[in-house]
């Protein structure tokens, strides 16, 4: 059985990739001295002395080692042997050099072939790992060693190894017999929640572990045996399999999932995770994840099912490629595709998914230039709830944005935009069409410099290669006038020393004028085609509470009025005042309370001032109480009749239109959390449909995660 690390989302049974006995062998390398590095001149050499009760510790003095870095041991006792030319230290002896430390009660170094051996509570330290042992034998010459009864903790990677007998054959590779493997912390003595067992490993500290023999153990129980077992190490990825994830669903029954991930390069890997439904069948994903070099990264999706509720193999794709072929070329796809319109429906565990009313996939290349930019885009949209085989796609489109903020030095910024698309359908005719929209817009007027006024002008041309019914091309020529004026008013007020609370005030009232054009022969695809006249006052209000200080800032208010009044006949079923519209979002202080960390609501609403009740109204509320519970609520309503159109293409704060009428919508949703003693935790969300008075979905999840966060259920 092969384990795998997949990088950075990718789990496996540790909690990240582990380096293994560094410290030792960096303390073994930096000890192949030659023979001047313990010892002195002959003339020089210490005889064994007993040391006095009151004197202290002896030491050989330090000199350099061959690469010119100190050693220095210390001990109650150390005597050298002429004949055998060997030093043998006792009584808390302690060699230093550098960052590295080793404890023990005594050691020997043999001059002559460079065998050192440290016996009796070995504690070997740097700034990488900590090593313990009851007997520490290296060649210095050879760098091979052995270690005894140890224990090695690798820092970085919170793993230890313990084996009776640990060898050494080069700086990476070891072999350990008779020992254990884990992540996870545990004090003297404890067990650890898991860990493996094993006979005999071997051992590469930046590739992999290879072991016989091996369990795996919960809190010392052996659980899985895997007779021959290979573990991921180090930084890199390695290909193998992945942990499997087990589960229940009251929808899908038991699920089973084992991943198996392909490094295939450090720049491409595979993942292939084949998985059983016990109540719905099984199948298979298959994942592919690339980051050739900075400008150039994607990823790709591929979902396969056989649905034994309906006989047949269901799937999707979904991927995402990003590339920058220069600093103003650009490349852009998204792709999203189901092989059926009820995949998501019927299989997703996404409620905003299951909810889509249509999926979009698309192709974006980008071309910036000094005064904006030149695109081509090609969009297919797959219905899913609603539309058909009738649905335009948008195959291609080619379209360019003019910016000149100050034409010839003047206050006068000019701007065009012209699109050329081509419109396909499976069922029905094609149709291209042309949209070309210059504006000016006059900058800078201001009365009193508290009060703002811009004029802005913009002409629309769209010619189409066909009717509606006619197969003869038509085309559309209108324009906009709007006058807006504006002004920003804002009051600091001291909080404390270094804190001020901020009050602006942004009023706003614009003028829009669209003239009476006739469109009932053109082919409506989007808003571009459905231009219908406007003589339209809008008047906003915006309030902003900000907390400034220490740095940082906070906004504590977001408050946003605005309202529609048509100066000329209302279209049909609008009236004279369109509905207030309202949106709000409220944060906590910044320092709030002790107990809440964080606290926001969203509001966003329409009140029909003439039958003073709200057509609509939206909620939105989170509550988090530090790393201890959450509680979010979302409410969801709309009155069952005619609803305000939110915004045009012209400007996305008017109220112009109505729509048609339609049924009510009543929704709740809920959800939180809450982390419990003992490592447990508990989740739930919840929706709730008032008006048909069911539950349409609720999930309810759990989390166990032992003390030292190295696995959970």
């Amino acid at each position: 059985m092969t384990c795998a690390s997949a990088g950075g989302d990718r789990h496996v049974l540790s909690c990240g990739s582990h380096g293994l006995l560094l410290g030792i062998f960096l303390f073994f390398t930096i000890l192949a001295v030659g023979e001047t590095v313990f010892g002195q001149p002959d003339s020089a050499i210490m005889e064994p002395v007993e040391l006095p009760a009151d004197s202290s510790p002896q030491k050989v003095p330090t000199e350099p080692t061959a690469q010119g870095v100190p050693v220095a041991i210390n001990a109650d006792r150390i005597e050298y042997d002429r004949d055998r030319e060997e030093y043998h230290a006792t009584g808390a002896v302690d060699v230093t050099r550098g960052p590295i430390r080793l404890n023990a009660d005594e050691a020997t170094l043999q001059k002559l072939t460079g065998s050192l051996t440290a016996r009796g509570h070995v504690h070997l330290r740097d700034a990488l790992t900590d090593i313990w042992s009851e007997r520490l034998q290296l060649n210095l010459n050879t760098e091979a060693g052995v270690i005894t009864d140890g224990t090695i903790f690798w820092k970085e990677q919170n793993s230890f190894v313990t084996g009776r007998r640990l060898q050494r054959f080069s700086e990476t590779h070891y072999r350990v017999k008779e020992g254990t493997f884990t992540n996870c912390d545990a004090q003297d003595g404890e067990i650890p929640a898991w860990r493996f067992t094993f006979d005999d490993i071997d051992l590469e500290y930046e590739d992999s572990l290879f072991g016989k023999g091996v369990w795996f153990n919960v809190n010392d129980v052996p659980v899985i045996p895997l007779p021959t077992f290979r573990y991921p190490l180090g930084a890199s990825r390695k290909t193998g399999l992945l942990f499997p994830t087990v589960g229940y669903d009251t929808k899908f029954g038991f699920k089973y999932r084992q991943g198996f991930f392909w490094a295939i390069n450090p720049s491409n890997d595979v993942t292939i995770s084949p998985q059983i439904l016990t109540q719905r069948g099984g199948g298979a994903d298959l994942e592919y994840r690339y980051a050739w070099n900075r400008q150039t990264k994607g990823g790709w999706l591929v979902r396969s099912l056989y649905d034994k509720d309906q006989s047949r193999g269901r799937g999707e794709i979904r991927g995402a490629h990003a590339q920058q072929f220069s600093r103003d070329l650009s490349l852009r796809i998204l792709a999203n595709y189901s092989t059926d319109r009820t995949v998501l429906q019927n299989l997703s565990t996404s409620a905003t998914q299951r909810a889509l009313p249509s999926q979009e996939s698309n192709l974006t290349l980008l071309q910036r230039l000094d005064h904006g930019a030149l695109y081509l885009l090609g969009q297919y949209i797959q219905p899913l709830s609603a539309g058909g085989n009738t649905t335009f796609q948008r195959l291609p489109e080619i379209g360019h944005r003019f910016v000149n903020p100050d034409l010839f030095g003047s206050p006068i910024s000019l701007t065009a935009e012209t699109t050329a698309a081509h419109f396909y359908r499976e069922k029905g005719f094609d149709v291209g069409r042309v949209d070309v929209v210059p504006g000016l817009s006059l900058e800078g007027l201001h009365l009193g410099h508290t009060l703002g006024f811009r004029p802005q002008v913009k002409f629309r041309e769209v010619g189409y290669t066909r009717g509606l019914t006619k197969k003869s091309a038509q085309h559309r020529e209108t324009f906009w006038l709007g006058a807006e004026l504006f002004s920003n008013v804002s009051r600091r007020f001291s909080l404390s020393e270094g804190n001020w609370l901020r009050h602006s005030i942004e009023p706003n009232v614009i003028y829009e004028y669209v003239p009476q054009t006739k469109q009932d022969e053109l082919v409506k695809v989007d808003a571009v085609d459905d231009l219908i006249q406007k003589s339209l006052v809008t008047y906003s209000l915006k309030n902003r509470l900000s907390q400034i200080g220490g740095g940082t800032s906070n906004t504590w208010l977001d408050l946003l009025v605005a309202q529609s009044y048509h100066v000329a006949d209302p279209p049909p079923l609008a009236s004279r005042f369109s509905d207030i519209w309202t949106r709000g979002h409220f944060h906590a202080p910044v320092k709030s309370t002790r107990f809440i960390s964080a606290f926001n609501v969203k509001v966003d609403a329409f009140y029909d001032p003439n039958k003073k009740d709200f057509s609509q109204m939206n909620t939105d509320a989170f509550i988090q109480s530090r790393q201890t519970w959450y509680v979010t609520v979302g409410q969801r309503y709309t009155k069952a009749g005619t609803r305000v159109r939110r915004g045009d293409i012209w400007n996305p704060v008017s109220f112009n239109e109505v729509l048609a009428a339609a049924g009510e919508i009543l929704y709740l949703t809920a959800g939180g959390g809450v982390r419990l003693p003992h490592g447990v935790t508990l989740g739930t969300k919840w929706y709730h449909d008032f008006r048909t008075g069911q539950t349409a979905e609720w999930d309810v999840v759990g989390l166990y995660q032992n003390p030292c966060r190295c696995f959970s259920l």
